[in-house]
């Protein structure tokens, strides 16, 4: 909410309203019991338990406080004492340590500089609190205070929760909706006290969106506070959402303030290029080279972006109404994209909200075909956006109502693997090995290798990642030409790539490129499975057995597909003399499965990890041995 609206909010203080239900808990009120528990009975497995967070929003003045206590009980708990949430300018923060030291309370209050503010616009700050002397054992108190509702208050989280309790107020000035979201029952004690007892720790499973689609809470929107002689309506729909970021000063101000700096962008692109595409390209590349600071946002820092450009760096708003700035300069359609990242949770259709949105995209468009673009990233190129990015749909801000916008990719995790080896007496493999690597899996690769210092340290660990293998040469194509694919070349030389048996050679053609674990473990799974993209993996294995060799026995080919070729396991041999030639490819063709799919997803996984971990068995040709 903006200043003004905290401003209306002080102004009508003095209307009362009904108290609410007793408070579950007092802040700096700790039970000795509690510090002398060692482990959390119905879950002995947490590292720390939440034994109480109470919500509430006093009516007399519209502020909402939250109190939060959390039982530390082993060491991997201790970091649950740094942590950081969203707050407006006005909000307060309080805290205390408990310690019990020879049978006494110990406390310890959370000093101010340890209490960071960081400003992503105006009225919106990310706070970051440190607690001292955190350990097993702890108990802290954490309480923070602020004007209005928040976005969401959640029952549940990462660790258990003993018991949890939000009371709400009445009151006739201020309307808002609130949702109930999460796989778990919120229950009620009459319209104004909601509560949970003994909630389970949610847990993170594998290929899961978010856990805010799924954890017990509430979400809140303002729909709108009035007085006498006073009134104002917010998100009653998305087309008041759309409206609403028109006239906001830090999104639809900063995407109409020009940056006069961009005309020289402009003319540079112009004089190069003729193309649209190309443009809209040279663009994209050109606002890239302001460094993203790694603060996600929907609004701008300032109403003005000449700021950002001079210092060369911003959040992600900055730096892409400033892409749409400079596409408009060129002609090229171009909308801001407002949407709620993977890690936010997903926007509904059905309950328009403006908390919810997070993050902004710039939709081009040139002919037909529609481009989401993202410039923070200094190694995507143009036609594709961050994983952060890719969560459902996202809402198109425009000058009529808005439009909903599908954020699903054609791209995909994309590689192809060439292994050409021999195998010698010594059970050493030697030989080539290539990869080349499309879309997501080439962007991983990037910036995986950027972060070594030098090309030796990326060998280096390589090796050290796979014993058994050394690389004798190496040489990597396109990986600065981020509109290619990167391509990999190695000359090896693999140690471990056969073991005897007997009078027998087991080898497994895979090398180290075998899968040995299944991600998904569970009998059953409550929530869907999200690739975010499509996966297609190929790899091709020439091997070449000494002379005197002969292959005993050959795994059966394999070909599993999941109903609507939603995903797919191949694998074929062939043998030609003392040449074997395996052809392996695994595909997932669909983004999103659910509950439902689950077993037979699960079930593909197993048959791909089983049909890798079958060997070839080679033996030495009774002929040549007679001999």
């Amino acid at each position: 909410m903006t200043k003004a609206l905290t401003l209306i909010a002080i102004c009508i203080l003095a209307i009362i309203h009904q108290a609410s239900a007793k408070a579950p808990i007092k802040f700096g009120k700790v039970d000795i019991e509690d510090l002398k528990m060692t482990v959390y009975e119905p879950d002995t497995s947490a590292t720390a338990v939440v034994l109480c967070k109470y919500g509430y929003f006093n009516g007399n003045t519209y502020s909402f406080t939250t109190v939060t206590r959390v039982k530390i009980l082993k060491k991997a708990g201790v970091s649950l004492s740094e942590f950081s949430f969203p707050g407006k300018e006005d909000m307060q923060v309080r805290g205390k340590v408990f310690n019990l030291e020879n049978g006494e309370i110990v406390e310890e209050r959370l000093k101010s500089e340890s209490i960071f503010k960081l400003k992503i616009t105006d009225d919106y700050y990310r706070m970051k609190v440190a607690l001292p002397n955190i350990k097993v054992g702890s108990i802290y108190d954490i309480e923070t205070s602020q004007q209005l509702l928040p976005s969401e208050f959640a029952f549940q989280r990462e660790i258990p929760v003993k018991y949890c309790q939000l009371d709400l107020d009445p009151t006739n000035e201020i309307e808002y909706r609130k949702r109930a979201r999460g796989f778990i029952g919120i229950q009620s004690d009459g319209p104004n006290t909601f509560f949970m007892d003994s909630v389970p720790a949610f847990k993170q499973e594998p290929y899961m969106d978010s856990r805010e689609n799924y954890i017990a809470k509430f979400e809140f929107d303002i729909l709108s506070v009035s007085f006498p002689g006073f009134y104002r309506g917010f998100t009653t729909s998305w087309e008041a959402v759309n409206k609403r970021l028109r006239s906001s000063t830090h999104f639809g101000g900063a995407l109409t303030n020009g940056v006069g700096a961009l005309n020289t962008l402009k003319k540079e692109i112009e004089d190069k290029y003729s193309d649209p595409y190309d443009k809209m390209v040279a663009a994209y590349e050109a606002i890239k080279q302001i460094k993203w600071n790694e603060v996600e946002s929907l609004f701008s820092t300032e109403d003005h972006l000449g700021g950002v450009f001079k210092d060369k760096k911003g959040n992600s708003a900055d730096i892409n109404m400033m892409l749409y700035q400079l596409l408009q300069k060129l002609e090229i359609p171009a909308l801001p994209l407002a949407i709620s990242t993977r890690e936010n949770g997903m926007l509904h259709q059905f309950y328009p909200s403006l908390e919810k949105l997070n993050y902004m995209l710039v939709r081009a468009k040139i002919g037909d075909k529609e481009y989401l673009l993202d410039a923070t990233e200094e190694l995507m190129p143009v036609d594709m956006v961050p994983l952060r990015c890719l969560n459902k749909n996202g809402r198109l801000i425009n000058n009529e109502s808005g439009k909903w916008i599908d954020l699903r990719t054609d791209k995909k995790d994309k590689s192809t693997l060439i292994f050409n080896l021999e195998l010698n007496e010594n059970l050493e493999a030697e030989g080539s090995m290539q990869c080349a690597k499309f879309d997501y899996s080439a962007y991983d690769f990037r910036k995986k290798y950027k972060n070594y210092a030098s090309e030796n340290e990326f060998l280096e660990a390589m090796e050290t990642e796979h014993p058994g293998l050394r690389i004798k040469s190496f040489a990597l194509t396109n990986v600065d030409s981020i509109y290619k694919e990167v391509r990999e070349t190695y000359q090896v030389k693999v140690s471990n790539v056969a073991q005897k048996v007997g009078d027998m050679i087991m080898i497994n053609p895979f090398l180290f490129e075998r899968e040995e674990n299944n991600p998904f473990k569970l009998e059953e799974r409550k929530y869907p499975v999200d690739f975010a993209y499509k996966t297609e993996k190929t790899v091709l294995s020439n091997l070449t057995i000494p002379d005197g060799y002969v292959f005993e026995t050959i795994p059966k080919p394999a070909r599993i597909v999941l109903p609507e070729k939603a995903g797919a396991v191949l694998v074929a041999y062939s043998v030609m003399g003392n040449r074997l030639s395996v052809t392996y490819k695994f595909t997932i063709d669909k983004t999103v499965f659910l509950p439902e799919e689950y077993a037979l997803l699960k079930q593909l996984f197993a048959l791909m990890i089983e049909k890798q971990a079958e060997p070839v068995v080679i033996k030495k040709n009774a002929d040549a041995a007679s001999l």
